[in-house]
């Protein structure tokens, strides 16, 4: 999705040359850009917008994505967004002739590339709401939605998620909530594990877009103690997924880094605590 070249209102980006990723390391929608951008070995400037300091609530984010969230891609000055968007546009523009990794329309691939992409983005925020109960990611206060949702141009998708904060913020994630997260989640992996037990990748015999988009949830859900080595198929291909150079040097990222000892942390805490998220599955 292209944002209008008017509802851009930081200008400065506009001026801006090559590519250019506005992301959070700790993002899993940031990450699946990334990967992409490493398999295709691209050459892209990085700017950190720190989610934990609300920086995408700020005035001069919301003048480049009224939504808010990122990723954000700036190809020489025009403004890309949303995650599963961007990795198609930069398939489409950058990958070499017969190394795409989207399929052709009217295949039967591409359909059911179509499904699993649909799949992957509706548990975002289930894997969303674990992180917050099992991870590191933080309630959001009052005063940090009111900022999100007053500054920029008025936003369809940044309501919508202005309204999940809010009603987090008044339920405090009650048990049922984090236990519906958990059989949503595990009904999508026993499904991915069945596909997997037939072929090596989820849709045919090469990684694609849905293999990007898969692996980043997948490891989300490992660091935060869900137990994916359950599926075993499954886990095996993440495994394997995990040692691409596009993928490793993504987890070698100091950053990165940081973050699995952070993730290791609180997997330590849940379990001394008696809290572990298996108890709710």
């Amino acid at each position: 999705m292209i944002i209008d070249d008017e509802q851009v209102t930081t200008e400065e980006v506009k001026r801006w040359k090559g590519l250019h990723l506005m992301h959070f390391q700790g993002s899993t929608c940031s990450q699946k850009v990334r990967l992409l951008l490493g398999e295709l070995s691209l050459d892209w400037t990085a700017h950190s917008i720190n989610l934990l300091k609300h920086d995408n609530a700020s005035t001069w984010f919301l003048g480049i994505n009224p939504r808010g969230v990122v990723p954000v891609l700036i190809d020489d000055g025009v403004v890309h967004v949303e995650s599963n968007d961007i990795i198609a546009y930069l398939d489409d523009r950058y990958a070499p002739s017969g190394s795409s990794f989207l399929f052709d329309n009217n295949d039967a691939q591409a359909r059911s590339a179509a499904i699993l992409l649909e799949k992957e983005h509706a548990l975002h925020r289930d894997l969303r709401l674990l992180t917050m109960e099992f991870g590191p990611l933080r309630m959001k206060t009052e005063q940090q939605i009111a900022q999100q949702e007053g500054n920029g141009n008025p936003d369809e998708e940044r309501d919508t998620e202005v309204r999940w904060w809010r009603e987090r913020l008044r339920t405090a994630n009650a048990a049922e909530d984090i236990a519906g997260a958990c059989s949503r989640i595990s009904v999508a992996l026993i499904d991915l594990d069945n596909t997997l037990a037939a072929q090596a990748f989820l849709v045919g015999d090469r990684i694609s877009i849905v293999d990007i988009a898969w692996f980043v949830n997948i490891q989300r859900l490992q660091r935060i103690g869900f137990p994916v080595s359950r599926f075993a198929n499954l886990y095996e291909y993440y495994l394997k997924l995990a040692s691409r150079p596009a993928f490793s040097a993504d987890a070698k990222h100091p950053a990165s880094k940081v973050g699995q000892v952070v993730f290791a942390a609180y997997r330590f805490k849940n379990r001394v605590k008696g809290r572990a998220l298996e108890s709710f599955l």
